[in-house]
This record gives C-alpha cells, structure tokens and sequence, in this order.
C-alpha cells in the first residue's frame, strides 16, 4: 500500500510542476518600448528581447518591422522567453 501511495504522490508532483511550468510575471499590464524585428520581437533599449505573442493587436504590431512601438500588455516569462501578449500600443516618433 505505501508503494502506490508513493507512486501517487510521485505522479501528482510532475503533473503539477507540468501545469505551472510557464510562470506569469505580472498579472497587470506592463509597457514596453522598443524596435520591432522581422523575428515578431521587440527589443528594447537594454537590449531585452520580447516575443510577441500572437492575437490581434500583436499581429498588427509584428507589421511594424523597423519602427519604435510603445506597448502595453500582459508579460509571462514562457520557459525562459519573454512574451508579451499586446493590448495596446502606439508607434513612436523618434
């Protein structure tokens, strides 16, 4: 009887480490500012790069290879990459 508890209990452990393997940064909006790439990045002043993610506003800013955006959406750190998934976003005069 222990062996299959211990073998539960080992099974539970991965399936919960499976579904919390992708690890939300912020939980409200966040502003980036950035150039877009042909890569559907954005890459800031530090040289942080960001993934967007795909949705409608995002699509619309992977459009704007070479141009300074300004956006604001919802972060997640994705197994090591940074994705933002776009809520709004401005083009930036430089």
């Amino acid at each position: 009887m222990k062996k299959i508890t211990k073998k539960i209990l080992n099974i539970f452990v991965v399936v919960l480490i499976a579904m919390f393997s992708t690890t939300a940064i912020a939980t409200e909006d966040v502003t980036i500012t950035g150039i877009v790439n042909e890569d559907y990045q954005i890459i800031d002043d530090s040289g942080a790069i960001y993934d967007v993610d795909e949705n409608e506003k995002g699509d619309e800013v992977t459009k704007l290879v070479g141009k300074k955006v300004e956006v604001i959406g919802t972060l997640v750190d994705a197994d090591g990459t940074l994705v933002i998934s776009v809520v709004s976003y401005t083009i930036v005069d430089e």
